[in-house]
């Protein structure tokens, strides 16, 4: 017998759309899950099961009988979001270009659909697979009918008969209906009877047979039961007519009209190339018989020559440029365009050099950050820079992190770059021949192309979400200004450090002596499974808290609670402490402090989906600031002879923001009169005149003004104060009811990103959220703190990086140079007498960089040192 699949279009999709991660996205930030999860699906049907029809059946939007009938029927559902809308019509070109029926009738659902044909193709001598997520298709099993059903997700699926009806719900499919009745479908807002839940409907039916055998048997149940039955008499027989699947709709019901069809191969794969769907094109070629096709290999002419040969070669327009590293050293470099490349040595860059300074000659580079620094240790310069692949794609698509040039090329154009020999700034390892055409230089060639073909598309991309002006205004020109940083490097005091090392070491030999000696015996303080041993079995310590495998923790927090349960447990706590002071801050800095006695640690612009700026080599966002001996670590951080460190922080810039963002009255008026926005939230919250605010009031108020930054509930500020949840409680409610534009604000805000499925900084930097719509609790509401802190985090992250911009072309003329950026601190180097005009400067930049409803305040010190130099 022939087989026809039928296809629930919508369930499948929104099944697929809640299971798959957001970050199945293509490079241009189209998120694809609900597309990748459906074709998987079709792909997986087309494998195991054969069917020699198929076709997708799709809800109607037309208002349907049910709702007519019944005018709560799915009354509950909210809006597809935004994010889901978006892949529909890449849902239909996939069923299209894979020539899959799709059929639609004005008013019906999806299953009514399937239930006209898969009835009418039974008749007609078909076996008939129902793909579908809903249980309502169980009702259609029969001897010629399955249900092909996932099970979790979009991966395990089983194939119900009704062997799998009668085992898993104890009737018959014909009963489903009148199952479904009494128990009612939260998803289609059916209230069931109360006090009836599976089991008890399974029994009713298979027992009674159908609703009216039921009804004429009431005197047969509990009194309890007997009164639900007959107060939601009306309500289960309308959940019937609701629940039973119509089979006469007016829709193709020829299963021969929907036998599948002959693909065209290259349209096929079109579609999945734009979508990022490699695997997938893989999986659907083996199903179909065909040895999978090898990637693309992209074809260019390469050579090599001068400077003055490559520019000749190259013509006029967006150049492309790509540099060659042998090691850690730049050897040369590939420039062209779309059809062709010359390589370049370095030696015989000759009017070259004079083109990669011209700003009027406009160049295009994935990653450019290595080469502007390569270039100023050089003493040459690159200006022109239009346009950076790797840094469009993060800006499109901030969740992907930083993503290569080869895995770009590979899913927006199809083409393959040899990563074996990629010769770029992603891998600066191995050693290149250059000296003939080899497969090295065809593979360099291959980037440069790559980077002129992505330039479209990604501005494109930018285009269509409102993302140019954050690219062009900010982030690209900041490529330069962290080079240059990067390029100047920050002093350090070797000796002072390596004393410092020496001071660790004996105060941690003292505290293992004191650990020793509390402990009654040496062991392993370093060996968690050793401490445990003693905290617990030797000394006896009360276990607070278990790991995920069941044993006492040993963290931090623990040990705070148990600092008064024994003299052990402080020492511990400051050998911790010291020990990674040691070992991060002084041992790790020391291979550090290269050969000019600086630090040239390596600032990642794409690294945070935020959009802060991130560094390594060392992480300076790491090193301590409150604790004295945070501030030993940074006193080892010195400014030149005859310079000063002049560190800016902005004060409170993210509550200032969240003025800006919600408008409170209140929130800005404090802000705006310069009071101490603290103490005025705690007058306020617990309703004293300002001079009778407490230290701990404030303490109180000021937890709960960046508590609330981060979705902070009752539950973790009660933790964080230590007091009760019901007082933590009164103290949110009180706080809400003084500023009540931030509650409106903190609703709207996740209700506007649940719809949209992202959030906006000021400057429209997005951070998509699809898990917001999860059906996983604690998926959603980590997502739900996301879309509080995103817009805050990131408009604060642009803020200072306008700042950055804005002051790197001013502090040259006063010889002064930034060196840090560490969250909302920038850290400059300026000549001792010019340090006034430098803080002025700086203050005014900070401060006038962009204009909210409330003041922004730059917090400035200035000192010998890091440590010295914090206001």
């Amino acid at each position: 017998m022939p087989t026809l699949a039928l296809l629930d279009g919508h369930n499948l999709a929104f099944r697929a759309f809640f299971a798959l991660p957001a970050d199945l996205a293509t490079s241009t930030g189209q998120v694809t899950n609900a597309v990748y999860g459906f074709t998987s699906m079709v792909i997986k049907l087309l494998g195991d099961e054969h069917p020699d029809a198929l076709a997708v059946a799709w809800d109607s939007p037309k208002k349907t009988f049910r709702a007519e009938r019944y005018t709560e029927y799915k009354a509950q559902r909210d809006e597809a979001p935004d994010l889901f809308r978006s892949q529909m019509p890449l849902i239909h070109e996939v069923a299209d270009v894979l020539r899959l029926p799709q059929l639609i009738a004005p008013g019906w659902e999806a299953d009514d659909i399937i239930a006209t044909v898969a009835r009418s193709a039974a008749r007609a001598g078909w076996e008939v697979l129902v793909v579908s997520g809903d249980r309502d298709a169980f009702q259609l099993v029969d001897d010629h009918i399955r249900v092909y059903y996932p099970k979790r997700g979009i991966t395990e699926t089983i194939v119900a008969d009704a062997a799998y009806v009668l085992d898993r719900y104890g009737i018959t499919p014909e009963q489903y209906p009148d199952y479904a009745a009494l128990r009612g479908d939260t998803s289609d807002n059916l209230p069931g009877v109360p006090g009836v839940g599976e089991k008890t409907a399974s029994r009713l039916i298979s027992g009674y047979g159908a609703l009216e055998g039921l009804y004429e048997h009431l005197d047969e149940q509990t009194p309890k039961l007997k009164a639900s039955l007959t107060e939601w008499k009306e309500q289960a027989f309308l959940n019937r007519e609701l629940s039973r699947l119509v089979d006469d709709v007016a829709v193709e019901t020829d299963p021969e009209a929907l036998r599948l069809q002959a693909w065209d191969p290259q349209e096929v794969r079109r579609v999945f190339d734009g979508l990022a769907f490699r695997s997938l094109w893989q999986r659907l070629q083996e199903i179909g018989g065909a040895e999978p096709e090898p990637e693309a290999v992209l074809e260019v002419e390469v050579g090599s020559g001068s400077g003055a040969e490559a520019l000749q070669a190259a013509g006029a327009g967006l150049l492309a440029v790509d540099p060659v590293w042998d090691g850690d050293d730049l050897v040369g470099l590939v420039v062209g365009r779309d059809d062709g490349a010359t390589f370049v040595p370095f030696d015989r860059l000759g009017t070259l050099i004079a083109a990669l300074a011209d700003p009027a000659v406009p160049k295009a580079l994935h990653d450019a950050k290595p080469l502007l620094r390569a270039l100023m240790e050089a003493d040459l310069d690159l200006q022109g820079l239009a346009f950076d692949t790797q840094l469009a794609a993060f800006v499109i698509n901030p969740d992907a992190g930083t993503q290569s040039l080869p895995d770009l090329a590979g899913r927006m154009l199809g083409i393959e770059i040899s990563a074996e020999v990629e010769g770029g700034s992603t891998a600066k390892q191995g050693t290149l021949d250059f000296d003939r055409s080899g497969p090295d230089l065809e593979a360099a060639a291959r980037r440069v192309t790559a980077v002129t073909r992505l330039v479209g598309p990604l501005r494109t991309g930018m285009d269509e979400r409102g993302l140019s002006r954050l690219f062009d205004e900010v982030e690209l020109p900041l490529v330069r200004v962290l080079a240059r940083m990067e390029h100047a490097g920050i002093a350090v005091d070797r000796p002072y450090l390596e004393e410092l090392g020496e001071s660790l070491r004996d105060r941690l030999a003292t505290l293992q002596d004191h650990i020793f000696q509390a402990a009654g015996e040496p062991f392993n303080i370093n060996s968690t499974l050793q401490l445990r041993e003693v905290l617990y079995e030797r000394l006896k310590l009360p276990v607070l808290k278990k790991t995920a495998k069941g044993q006492p923790s040993t963290d931090a927090a623990v040990l705070q609670k148990l600092a008064d349960q024994h003299p052990v447990v402080d020492h511990l706590l400051r050998f911790r402490e010291l020990e990674k002071l040691r070992s991060t801050y002084v041992d790790g800095l020391l291979p550090l402090i290269a050969e000019d006695g600086r630090i040239h640690c390596i600032f990642n612009q794409t690294g945070a989906s935020t959009g802060r700026i991130s560094s390594e080599q060392p992480n300076m966002q790491n090193i301590p600031v409150r604790s004295e001996e945070g501030r030993t670590i940074r006193r080892a951080f010195v400014a030149a002879p005859g310079h000063v460190f002049v560190v800016a922080d902005y004060s409170q810039i993210e509550l200032r923001i969240l003025a800006h963002l919600c408008g409170d009255a209140a929130l800005v008026a404090a802000f705006q009169s310069g009071a101490d926005v603290h103490t005025e939230t705690a007058r306020r919250v617990f309703g004293v005149d300002t001079a009778a605010v407490t230290p701990e009031m404030r303490r109180r108020a000021k937890t709960i003004n960046f508590g609330l930054l981060y979705g902070m509930e009752a539950y973790g500020l009660a933790q964080r104060l230590e007091i009760p949840q019901d007082e933590a409680r009164a103290q949110m409610e009180a706080y809400f009811a003084q500023f009540p534009g931030v509650a409106d604000f903190m609703r709207s805000i996740v209700v506007e990103a649940r719809n949209r499925g992202y959030t906006e900084t000021i400057l429209g930097r997005r951070r998509y959220l699809p898990e917001l719509v999860s059906g996983n609790f604690r998926e959603r509401q980590g997502a739900e703190r996301m879309a509080l802190n995103a817009p805050i985090q990131g408009s604060a992250a642009d803020i200072i990086k306008q700042a950055m911009i804005l002051l790197d072309g001013s502090l040259e003329g006063l010889g002064a140079a930034m060196l840090l950026q560490v969250h909302d601190e920038l850290v400059i180097e300026a000549p001792a007498d010019h340090q006034a005009e430098v803080v002025a400067m700086v203050r005014a930049a900070m401060e006038g960089v962009v204009e909210l409803r409330v003041p922004l305040i730059a917090d400035v010190g200035v000192g010998p040192n890091l440590a010295d130099a914090k206001h």
